[in-house]
C-alpha cells in the first residue's frame, strides 16, 4: 500500500489501533493530517490545544483505551504541556501527534512562524515517549513505535511530530504495535499479600488511574472482600461510584483518615500517592499494605508497601481475590455510613454547585458519572 502523505498513514494506524476519533486544533503545519482524519474518521475541532489533550485523554479512559489528539506546531504542542503532564502523571494512554515547521527552515532560527527551538526537548520533558520523523523513510516506523509505548504499561502521553511538509511515507502493509508482555509478582511476595487478605476483617482498597484497565477485577475483588474503596482522583469511576462501598476521592477527610487508622489491611491499586491526596505525603496509612503496580519504581517509593506486586493489576487482582474472605459485617456498615457522611458534607460545602452534579450524573451512563461530587 502506497500512502500519499503523512496524514494518510497517520489514519491507517490509527484504525490499526481502533481509533476513531482524534480531537485537535486546525493549522498550516497539520493541515494534511486534518484533512486525511477527518476524511476517514471523525476530528472533533476544540480551540485550545490543552483542550484537544485533555478530551483525547477523557475519551480514551471512558472507552479504556488509547486517545489521540492532533495540535500545531511548536507553540501550539507547548499549550499542550500542561495537559500532556496530567495524563503522564495518571499513567493514562495518549498519543499526542503535532508537526514541525518546513524543513528548509528547521534550525535556523529566523523566527519562522511557529518555529521552537528545540521542539523535541519540549516534548521529551512531559512525555514517556518522543520521537521527530526525520524523513519518510522512517515516518511509519516511529509513529507506530509511539503507539506501542501509548499502549504500554505504565500508560502515559506519547508524542509524534513530523515536519509539514508530510513527505511520502514508504509503502508497505501496516502492523499493529505487539503489546509488551507485563511483569509476573514475587510468588513469595503474593503469597503473602494472599494470606492477608484471608485474615483481613477491616480491608480497604485505594484505586488509582491504573486500575482503569482492570475494572472488573477490581469490581470482583470489592464485592468478594466486603472493602470499601476510596480513589485518587485518576481513579474515579474505576467501579461505578453509586456502588454502596465506593467512597471516593476522599482520602484525607477526617472520616476517611479514621478509617484508614482501623484497617487491618489495604490494597493500592495503581496509584502514586500524589501530594494533594495524601496531604503532601501526610496521610498515615495501615502498615499492612499490599502495593500493585506495574511500574516497578513506583513499588514502596512513597509509602512502604508489605507485600510489593511487581504486575497489571487485570492479572493480579484475580488472585487476590481467590483468597479473600469477606470482612466483618460492622465494618461494611460503617464504610458505607463514612460513603454517605463524606458525601454529604461535600454537597453541603459546594451549595446550589450540587445541582450541577445532578445533573451530569442523570444524563451520564452508569459508569461514567460521579453522583454528588
Amino acid at each position: 500500500m502506497t500512502y500519499r502523505n503523512g496524514g494518510d498513514l497517520l489514519v491507517a494506524v490509527l484504525k490499526e489501533l481502533g481509533i476513531d476519533t482524534v480531537f485537535g486544533i486546525v493549522s498550516v503545519h497539520n493541515l494534511p493530517l486534518v484533512e486525511a482524519v477527518d476524511r476517514e474518521l471523525r476530528f472533533v475541532p476544540v480551540r485550545h490545544e490543552a483542550t484537544a489533550v485533555n478530551a483525547a485523554d477523557g475519551y480514551g479512559r471512558a472507552r479504556g483505551g488509547l486517545g489521540c489528539a492532533l495540535t500545531s506546531t511548536g507553540t501550539g504542542a507547548g499549550n499542550a504541556a500542561g495537559s500532556l503532564v496530567e495524563a503522564l502523571a495518571s499513567g493514562t494512554s495518549v498519543l499526542h501527534v503535532t508537526g514541525q515547521i518546513e524543513s528548509r527552515y528547521l534550525g535556523g532560527g529566523r523566527g519562522f512562524i511557529h518555529e521552537t527551538r528545540d521542539q523535541l526537548g519540549m516534548l521529551t520533558a512531559v512525555s514517556a515517549y518522543a520521537a521527530t520523523v526525520p524523513d519518510a523513510a522512517s515516518a511509519g516506523r516511529l509513529l507506530r513505535e509511539a503507539a506501542a509505548a501509548a499502549l504500554a504499561v505504565p500508560g502515559g502521553r506519547r508524542a509524534w511530530s513530523g515536519r509539514s511538509t508530510c513527505s511520502t511515507p514508504p509503502s508497505g502493509t501496516p502492523r499493529a504495535p505487539r503489546p509488551r508482555r507485563p511483569p509476573e509478582p514475587d510468588p513469595v511476595a503474593l503469597a503473602g499479600a494472599r494470606e492477608l487478605l484471608a485474615t483481613a476483617r477491616r480491608p480497604l482498597i485505594w484505586a488509582g488511574g491504573g486500575a482503569g484497565r482492570a475494572r472488573p477485577e477490581l469490581l470482583a475483588l470489592l464485592e468478594a472482600t466486603g472493602a470499601g474503596l476510596i480513589t485518587s482522583n485518576s481513579g474515579r469511576g474505576t467501579v461505578p461510584e453509586d456502588h454502596p462501598r465506593v467512597i471516593g476521592n476522599f482520602t484525607t477527610t477526617p472520616a476517611v483518615r479514621a478509617l484508614l487508622a482501623d484497617a487491618d489491611a489495604l490494597v493500592t491499586v495503581g496509584t502514586h500517592f500524589r501530594s494533594n491526596e495524601t496531604a503532601d505525603y501526610g496521610l498515615a496509612l495501615p502498615a499492612a499494605h499490599v502495593q500493585i503496580d506495574v511500574d516497578a519504581a513506583a513499588l514502596g517509593r512513597v509509602y512502604p508497601a508489605s507485600h510489593a506486586l511487581h504486575g497489571d493489576a487485570a492479572r493480579v487482582l484475580p488472585r487476590l481475590t481467590a483468597a479473600a474472605r469477606p470482612a466483618d459485617p460492622d465494618w461494611t456498615a460503617r464504610v458505607q455510613g463514612v460513603r454517605e457522611e463524606v458525601r454529604a458534607a461535600l454537597r453541603e460545602a459546594i451549595g446550589p454547585q450540587a445541582a450541577i452534579c445532578d445533573a451530569l450524573a442523570a444524563a451520564l451512563p452508569r459508569g461514567r458519572s460521579s453522583p454528588a461530587t
